[in-house]
């Protein structure tokens, strides 16, 4: 089995896959009124033609371990994933691969809890994994029926599977 290293979360690590923000820590000028502080757009993802988003969660548990079982990408609009109540461990490929050779192009990031992700159209992911809580909860947005109408999804054959190590 193929193995890749986790890369660290940086902007200039992740900006071919789309970009982050702490959400509960946010960088840059806030406004508000005395007691309160909003911080508007801190992230934006790119719905493509719709303008209606969905807002689903993704339960996972950390016995599943953390290899790649299969690759998914939706190849008209973004995708945003927020931990939030663990951190959680990603993988991407960069959009415009083909299968197979999107699995000889992944890579993994740890990612913080309370960190949004925002994803760019085409780009290669699935889920993500539970790293130091027994199970985490993520919330996705996407398009309303992305995954009915706007999913291409590749299960790994055996010999494929990608084990990321921490």
């Amino acid at each position: 089995m193929k193995q890749i290293e986790t890369k660290p979360l940086t902007l200039e690590n992740f900006k071919k896959y789309g970009s982050f923000s702490d959400m509960i820590h946010p960088a840059g000028a806030g406004g508000g009124i005395p007691g309160m502080t909003f911080y508007p757009d801190l992230e934006v993802l790119e719905l493509g033609q719709t303008h209606m988003a969905a807002f689903s969660v993704t339960s996972v548990k950390k016995a599943l371990g953390t290899t790649i079982l299969a690759l998914e990408q939706h190849a008209r609009c973004g995708e945003g994933i927020l931990s939030l109540d663990g951190d959680m461990l990603v993988y991407f490929a960069p959009a415009g691969l083909s299968y197979p050779a999107v699995a000889d192009n992944v890579e993994a990031f740890l990612v913080p809890q309370n960190v949004m992700l925002t994803i760019r159209p085409g780009v290669w992911h699935c889920m993500p994994f539970a790293v130091h809580s027994e199970e985490i909860h993520v919330l996705n947005v996407l398009p309303e029926r992305t995954y009915a109408n706007d999913c291409t999804m590749h299960v790994l054959k055996e010999e494929e599977r990608i084990e990321i190590k921490l």
